[in-house]
């Protein structure tokens, strides 16, 4: 974990994105329509801490906003935002004298640096082998990168906060599991396209 210390704005959420993940956000609140606005102005980035069920998580997504979507006639707007790297909240402040909205000292986790396993990649090969077309694409080193492994099992925001935590022999007995639920899911689907119902 990196020892710098940066000061961020902070939009706490229940969302939890990787690094390249994107998602789309309404922004409506005065205190967050001004942090989005000071982002804008001064090319900046700021935090989504994960807002768990009852409590705030210490880690979040340090996200830049990629476009406006669109603008609303009472000031409201959508975004576009892309994760650019998870952190650890060091200091939260709630509100500061000059800006409605939390702040707080972040620091940077280390990339998710992962190395899937032959196991892990046989799994995401034949998953994907049958849902392509062209079988042959499956082979292709960028649907078996790590964002794309993600992407298939769709991992909800709170596994992903526990994946963070894992080892990586945790981490790839943990997405081995996933493929193959998945794998018996879409074989169910399959013979139910077939006729062929299940017990």
């Amino acid at each position: 974990m990196s020892t710098n210390k940066f000061h961020y704005g902070l939009f706490p959420l229940r969302i939890f994105l990787f690094p390249s993940e994107q998602t789309t956000l309404h922004i409506f609140e005065p205190r967050y329509l001004q942090l989005i606005t000071d982002c804008l102005n001064n090319d900046d980035l700021f935090g989504i801490p994960y807002q768990g069920k009852t409590t705030l998580s210490e880690l979040g997504s340090l996200v830049k906003i990629i476009q406006i979507l669109k603008k609303y006639d009472n000031g409201e707007m959508d975004i576009l935002v892309e994760c650019s790297s998870n952190f650890k909240i060091n200091h939260f402040e709630n509100k500061n004298e000059s800006k409605l909205y939390p702040s707080g000292t972040l620091m940077p986790l280390k990339s998710n640096e992962f190395n899937p396993s032959k196991e892990l990649t046989d799994h995401a090969t034949n998953y994907l082998t049958q849902l392509l077309e062209n079988p042959k694409d499956s082979k292709n080193s960028e649907l078996i990168s790590f964002n794309n492994l993600i992407n298939l099992v769709n991992l909800t925001d709170d596994e992903k906060i526990k994946f963070i935590g894992f080892s990586e022999i945790k981490k790839n007995d943990f997405l081995i599991k996933k493929f193959k639920f998945m794998d018996i899911l879409l074989s169910q689907e399959k013979m139910v396209d077939q006729n062929f119902y299940l017990n």
